[in-house]
């Protein structure tokens, strides 16, 4: 045997404890070689001098939950901003998705200002998402209509598109008309 530079798996290193007991070696001179403690050499002797059906099955833990972290920190400038980034990848990325052109994404954008302006008090105040923009986009997505037709889709996409802005900017009515007001600048620049 050999001193080896990367960690060994279990099963790999018990094999190697097992080449090392049959050439005679005592355990501080098998834990030497293979760079691990001598009490886990007796342990892996032991395991391996025990029966199979005897071993300790490992037993699968449950994993704990984690905490659920805001998505963005509303009262910090650079996690707005980075919020804000985050959203406008998410929009470009989903007009292409949807194969949404110019002047539809001008409606869209357009519908969709009037419906968070008008709409203003029946839109909840949500908490701040927990989830990634583009995540919040796919759970904020309204029943489909059954038309296919594009023309019939636009209201669709308008109220998609409010919906998301009121889930990923909850109550912060002057980021919404900026944000389209930024979005109508990108469509006209493609």
């Amino acid at each position: 045997m050999s001193t080896l530079n990367r960690r060994l798996t279990p099963t790999e290193r018990r094999r190697l404890v097992a080449l090392g007991v049959r050439a005679g070696k005592s355990n501080r001179a098998i834990a030497k070689e293979l760079g691990v403690d001598e009490g886990t050499v007796r342990r892996d002797r032991k395991y391996r001098a025990t029966p199979e059906n005897q071993r300790p099955v490992k037993k699968e833990r449950p994993k704990k939950q984690k905490k659920a972290v805001p998505a963005f920190d509303p009262t910090s400038s650079a996690s707005l901003d980075l919020q804000v980034q985050r959203m406008h990848k998410a929009v470009k990325r989903w007009t292409v998705e949807e194969g949404l052109f110019l002047p539809n994404i001008e409606y869209v954008i357009d519908e969709a200002g009037k419906q968070l302006h008008f709409q203003r008090q029946l839109i909840p105040n949500f908490p701040i998402p927990i989830m990634k923009p583009a995540e919040v986009l796919q759970a904020s997505r309204p029943q489909e209509m059954g038309e296919e037709y594009l023309a019939t889709k636009l209201p669709f996409y308008a109220l998609w598109l409010a919906r998301w802005l009121a889930c990923s900017l909850p109550g912060m009515d002057a980021m919404w008309s900026e944000f389209l007001r930024d979005m109508s600048i990108w469509a006209r620049a493609q």
